[in-house]
C-alpha cells in the first residue's frame, strides 16, 4: 500500500493549450486585462469572471508564468486559481485536481531544477556522527542531511531546498524522496550504527499511506543490514506543527514499525517543550542556541538543567547539538547522554570518524 500522489512529480505540461485563471478579484482581472493588451497577445473571458490565456509551444506555459509574475503582485498571484486544458482538450471536472493557485504555479516553473531532481531522484546526503558524550571516539549513530545540487552542478543550500518545495507545493515529495535516498545512501557507504532521518510532519498528510514506502525501504533492505529499530525518525520544524494529534499518529505509526523518534530543537520554543510530555519520543535534541556558550552561561546552565530532568523522568535520552568548543563539551559530556558537533566532526559524503576534543 502506498499513496501514488506522493510518489508521481507532477511536472508543467509541455505542450499547447490554454491557460484559465479565475482571480478573485476585479482589479486583478483588470490588471490581467492590461498586460495581455500591453503583450499584444490575446486573452478571451469564456465565462464571467474567467479569463483564458493561449499557450502556444513546449515552453510556451513557462513563458507565460514569467510574465503573470511580472505583471502582478505576490498577493494578486496568490489570489487568483489556475488551471491548464491541453489543446484538443474541453475544460470538465477532470481538471479540477489540476487546479493550484497562481501563485503555485509559478512557483512551480521556478522550481524547474527541484522538479528535475526530484524525478531523477538525484539527492545527496552527508552524515554527521552523533557521539557518545563521555567519549567522543565512540559513534552511536549518523545523522543523515540533505545535499542537492542543479542539474548543472550548483549546490542549493538545504533552506533554498525546503522553501522552494514549499512554495511549489512539493514539500511532500521533497520530504519522502529525502527519507527513501537517506536510507539508500547509508546503506551504500556501510554506515552500520544507528540512522538518524530527518522528517517534516507538516509533509505527511496519512501517515498509513505516506509513510508506507519509507517502511517498504527498510524492509527490503539486505539481511544482515540494520532493520527497523536502527532507525531514528527526528522530527524537524516542530515550530510549525500545529496538529499534535496528527504528529502523534505519526510517531504511533513509526513505533508500530519498529523504529525510534526523535524531537529536534528542544529549547527552541514552548511548542517543542509541549510536544515532549504528549510525545515521549525516544530522543531529545538540544537546540544548538542553548548549547552555545553554555560553559559559561548560568542562565542556560538551570534551562538546560531543567530540560534533562524531565527528560530523565521520562526516560527520554537527551542529544546535545552544535557543540563548536571543548569548553561546551566539558560541561555537558556528564549531563547529557550523546553529542554532535563541528568539534567532533564536520557532515561529510563519506561518514567521517569523530575525534577527541584533547587530542588537538
Amino acid at each position: 500500500m502506498g499513496c501514488p500522489d506522493c510518489e508521481r512529480i507532477d511536472l508543467l505540461p509541455a505542450a499547447s493549450g490554454t491557460l484559465y485563471l479565475a482571480p478573485v478579484l476585479a482589479h486583478t482581472r483588470a490588471a490581467l486585462r492590461q498586460r495581455m493588451v500591453d503583450e499584444r497577445l490575446p486573452c478571451a473571458e469564456p465565462t464571467s469572471g474567467i479569463l483564458a490565456l493561449p499557450v502556444k509551444g513546449a515552453g510556451g506555459l513557462g513563458e507565460m508564468l514569467v510574465r503573470l509574475e511580472q505583471a502582478l503582485s505576490s498577493s494578486e498571484q496568490a489570489g487568483c486559481r489556475a488551471t491548464f486544458v491541453p489543446e484538443g482538450e474541453d475544460f470538465g471536472l477532470g481538471h479540477l485536481q489540476d487546479t493550484h493557485l497562481l501563485s503555485t504555479l509559478i512557483a512551480r516553473h521556478n522550481a524547474r531544477d527541484l522538479s528535475a531532481i526530484l524525478a531523477n531522484d538525484a539527492l545527496d546526503f552527508h552524515f554527521q556522527p552523533i557521539v557518545h558524550a563521555a567519549d567522543p571516539t565512540e559513534v552511536f549513530a549518523y545523522e543523515a542531511l540533505v545535499r542537492a545540487s542543479t542539474p548543472a552542478g550548483d549546490f542549493i543550500p538545504p533552506p533554498a531546498l525546503f522553501k522552494t518545495a514549499r512554495n511549489a507545493e512539493l514539500l511532500f515529495h521533497l520530504d519522502r524522496s529525502a527519507r527513501i535516498n537517506a536510507i539508500r545512501r547509508a546503506s551504500e557507504r556501510g554506515i552500520g550504527s544507528r540512522l538518524f532521518i530527518n522528517f517534516n510532519p507538516t509533509a505527511i498528510y496519512d501517515p498509513a499511506f505516506c509513510l508506507e514506502t519509507t517502511v517498504r525501504e527498510i524492509n527490503s533492505r539486505p539481511a544482515g543490514g540494520a532493520g527497523p529499530s536502527g532507525f531514528v525518525f527526528e522530527v524537524i520544524e516542530s515550530d510549525q506543527v500545529n496538529d499534535i494529534e496528527h504528529l502523534s499518529r505519526i510517531v504511533e505509526r513509526y513505533r508500530r514499525a519498529g523504529f525510534q523518534v526523535a524531537l529536534d530543537d528542544l529549547g527552541a520554543g514552548y511548542a517543542s517543550l509541549n510536544m515532549l510530555s504528549q510525545l515521549r519520543p525516544d530522543f531529545v535534541k538540544i537546540d544548538r542556541e542553548l548549547v552555545s556558550g553554555i560553559d559559561g552561561d548560568t542562565y542556560q546552565q538551570k534551562i538546560l538543567g531543567k530540560i534533562v530532568e524531565l527528560a530523565r523522568d521520562l526516560d527520554i535520552q537527551v542529544v546535545a547539538e552544535g557543540i563548536e568548543t571543548a569548553g561546551e563539551w566539558r560541561w555537558l559530556k556528564d549531563r547529557v547522554d550523546y553529542c554532535q558537533g563541528y568539534l567532533f566532526a564536520r557532515p561529510a559524503a563519506e561518514p567521517p570518524m569523530p575525534r577527541h576534543p584533547e587530542s588537538a
